[in-house]
This record gives structure tokens, C-alpha cells and sequence, in this order.
């Protein structure tokens, strides 16, 4: 009998620990596993989609746009309209009648025709005056990505040069760049596209005032690839080849930020790259932007508008399931242990209360 009952005394002891025993054994397994030596990891576009899509819905309310709508007309900003007109499209949502008749009054009046036609003439002199991101897009992006964009860059710095005025070196680098990649077109197909886009979208950002200082010292750097300008002419005519020209391994280096950048243009366009740029700091940022573009394509600039660049880069990674588990299983280990002291100082109270009665 006596046997029995200290059988069953184990067996209770044996219930009653199990949760906890079990618990820590899957919490010490998991940490031999290393979670948190990477606890973050990529997600896939479809993940960052709908975490971007449901961040917008909670953001984007009627309240939210009448505001931000209000602030865009008071200031005259047409291109704020129109992004904010596209964000209310996306999430279902229309201006009242009062702030559509404002949105019609500014929109007839900057896109009348006496109005386009300045507007154009304007983008075609000198792009960083467009009035607008649809002028650039209509008047001025087609001759900069030509290779005439690229050798009126070079015949400007040119003049400076032979005027005793400073060289834009970051410029010259760019345009030779891009002339560079277009005569690689021709030759091999299209296959250096990339970077002509990638160049002419940094050149024209930097025009334009849209990098930002740490990008515009990252984007010095990487641009410093060596240019032998003295080179140029006999790489042309096929005389001398392109590592006599330049550092080929800068050259790659400023490739790779240029390719990144033309994957954002890719999904959302030359213009809406331009303006993004402003969300870039470093080679690490145009790769984030470039993965944003990728999940959310035309709808970029507009989620970067309501969220905010640090929210959306976020929503680019999320905690890996191992790390999940570890960190549930630690905290069930300490509520568990927790309940177990809890439940021993209860009982030991209930015995002494019980004697005391």
C-alpha cells in the first residue's frame, strides 16, 4: 500500500512538471538552433503586398485625406493632388463635392493648353524647372534618356571647362556612363539597359535636388571610377579598351546601385524613381526601394507617401519562425515557472491560514 501510494505521488509529481519540463526542453532546443543569430528575414513581394496593403487601410481615412487634400490645394501643390487623388482611388475612398470642385479648379488650370504648352517649353530648356512630374515625364525624360541627354551633359561641362568654370565630375562620370551603356545596346542587344536608366535617373535626381546629402557624398564615392577623360576618344573609335578608360570594379560597384535604381523605374516609372530618391541614404536604401518597387510596382510612391519611409522598408522583413518559437517558448518557460512559485506560495499560505483558523 505504502508502495502504491508513493507510485502515485511520483506520477502526480511527474503531471505536474511535465508542462514546465516539456516547455524547457523545446526552449533549449531552440536555442541550440542559433534564432536570433539572424533573426530577421526577407519576405517574399507577396508578403510585403499585403502588409503594405493592410498598413495603408488603417492609415487612409476619409478624415486623413480631407486634411492632407486641403493642405495640397492651399499650397497649390498639383502633383500632391493627383498622388493623393490616386491614394483615395486605391483604397475606395472620393473627396466631397466642395474639395472636388477646388481639385477641378486647379487641375483646369494647370493643364489647360496655353498652360502645358509653357509648361513644355520649359521642361525642354531646363528640367529642374517642370512645372510638373507629367511635363517632365511628356517633354523632358525622352531626351535625357536618349544619348543626346547624355552628350548635352558632356558639351555643358565641356563649355565649363574651356570657360575656366569648375567640372561637375559626378556629372561627367554619369553621362559617360549612360553614352557608355547606350553604345553597349547597340552592340549587344540591350543588355546594359539597366544602366543607362539607372544613370540617367541618378544624373537627373542630382538636377533635380532630389538626393538626399548623405546619397549625394555615397553617390561622390561611387562615382569616383577613374575616368581617364584623355581615354574617351580612343575608346570610341574602338582603339583602346574600357579598363583604360575607367576602374572596371568602380565602374561595377556604381552598376550595381544604377541597376537597383532602374529596377524601382522598372515597376513605377523614371519620373516616380526620381522623386523616391529622396527616400534613399545609402547602396542599401536603392536596394530596398528597388525590392519595395518590386512588390508594389505603380503604387510605390504613393504607399511611401502615407507610410513613410522607415514603416515601409520595415515592412520588408519580419521575424523568422525559429526566432518566433525561441521567443515563445522562453516566455512560456518563465509564466510557467512563474505559475509553479505562485501556485507553492499559495498553498503554503492556505496551510498556514488554514492552521491559524
Amino acid at each position: 500500500m505504502r508502495r502504491g501510494g508513493k507510485l502515485r505521488r511520483a506520477l502526480r509529481l511527474l503531471l505536474w512538471v511535465a508542462p514546465f519540463g516539456t516547455t524547457v526542453l523545446f526552449a533549449l532546443w531552440t536555442l541550440t538552433q542559433n534564432p536570433f543569430a539572424q533573426p530577421l528575414v526577407a519576405r517574399s513581394a507577396v508578403e510585403v503586398q499585403r502588409a503594405l496593403d493592410r498598413a495603408l487601410a488603417g492609415t487612409v481615412t476619409p478624415d486623413w485625406l480631407r486634411g492632407e487634400l486641403a493642405a495640397a490645394l492651399d499650397s497649390g501643390d498639383y502633383d500632391r493632388v493627383v498622388t493623393l487623388q490616386q491614394i483615395a482611388a486605391d483604397q475606395g475612398l472620393a473627396p466631397d463635392a466642395e474639395m472636388q470642385a477646388r481639385i477641378d479648379t486647379l487641375t483646369a488650370e494647370r493643364t489647360g493648353t496655353w498652360a502645358t504648352i509653357q509648361g513644355c517649353a520649359q521642361c525642354m530648356a531646363d528640367i529642374a524647372t517642370c512645372p510638373s512630374l507629367t511635363l517632365m515625364a511628356t517633354c523632358a525624360l525622352p531626351l535625357e534618356l536618349s544619348p543626346l541627354g547624355d552628350l548635352n551633359t558632356l558639351r555643358r561641362e565641356a563649355m565649363n571647362w574651356a570657360a575656366g568654370d569648375d567640372v561637375d565630375r559626378i556629372d561627367v562620370t554619369l553621362a559617360f556612363v549612360g553614352l557608355a551603356a547606350t553604345g553597349a545596346i547597340v552592340l549587344s542587344g540591350g543588355t546594359t539597359t539597366s544602366v543607362k536608366i539607372g544613370t540617367t535617373a541618378l544624373r537627373l535626381a542630382r538636377r533635380l535636388g532630389t538626393l538626399t546629402p548623405r546619397f549625394a557624398r555615397e553617390l561622390a564615392r561611387l562615382a569616383d571610377i577613374g575616368l581617364r577623360p584623355a581615354m574617351i576618344g580612343a575608346w570610341a573609335i574602338g582603339r583602346a579598351p574600357l579598363d583604360e578608360v575607367v576602374d572596371t570594379v568602380r565602374l561595377g560597384r556604381l552598376a550595381d546601385v544604377g541597376g537597383d535604381i532602374a529596377k524601382v523605374a522598372g515597376h513605377t516609372s523614371l519620373t516616380d524613381t526620381i522623386v523616391l530618391m529622396r527616400n534613399v541614404d545609402t547602396a542599401e536604401d536603392a536596394a530596398k526601394l528597388a525590392k519595395t518597387a518590386t512588390a508594389m510596382g505603380p503604387k510605390t510612391r504613393r504607399v511611401i507617401a502615407v507610410l513613410g519611409k522607415n514603416r515601409v522598408f520595415r515592412a520588408l522583413v519580419r521575424l523568422s519562425h525559429l526566432t518566433i518559437a525561441a521567443l515563445a517558448a522562453l516566455y512560456l518557460s518563465a509564466l510557467q515557472a512563474l505559475a509553479f512559485l505562485a501556485h507553492l506560495v499559495g498553498r503554503r499560505a492556505f496551510r498556514q491560514a488554514r492552521r491559524m483558523v
